[in-house]
């Protein structure tokens, strides 16, 4: 069985459309399930993020979503789960995060 990460992707980041690093075909080859961990830190009073994947991670247009846009929490971990092959996967902060930051884990197996 492969396995990938954890890695952090993203850290401590808070300005809209901040994008973590691109899981890429390279660490997603044989992974059929990926957990994104959003880790919002203490004081976050707002934001949103979106787990995101295309075909390409150099694509420069609109990624498809993943899942559910992920709503701000203070001091908080959630999670974002894909199933299924693909390409290249992200994280996106949709809406800016207010208060604190957001970082952001991958794992894979």
């Amino acid at each position: 069985m492969a396995l990938f990460g954890p890695e952090l992707i993203m850290d401590a980041k808070s300005a809209l459309n901040a994008v973590s690093d691109v899981v890429n075909a390279v660490h997603l080859a044989n992974i059929n399930e990926l957990t994104f961990y959003l880790v919002f830190s203490a004081g976050c009073a707002a934001g949103k993020a979106k787990a995101e994947e295309s075909h390409d991670g150099e694509y420069a247009g609109t990624w498809a979503l993943n899942g559910s846009e992920v709503k701000f929490g203070d001091n908080v971990v959630k999670t974002v789960k894909v199933t299924g092959v693909s390409k290249a996967q992200r994280v996106r902060i949709s809406e800016a995060i207010v208060g604190g930051t957001l970082s952001v884990w991958a794992m894979g197996r």
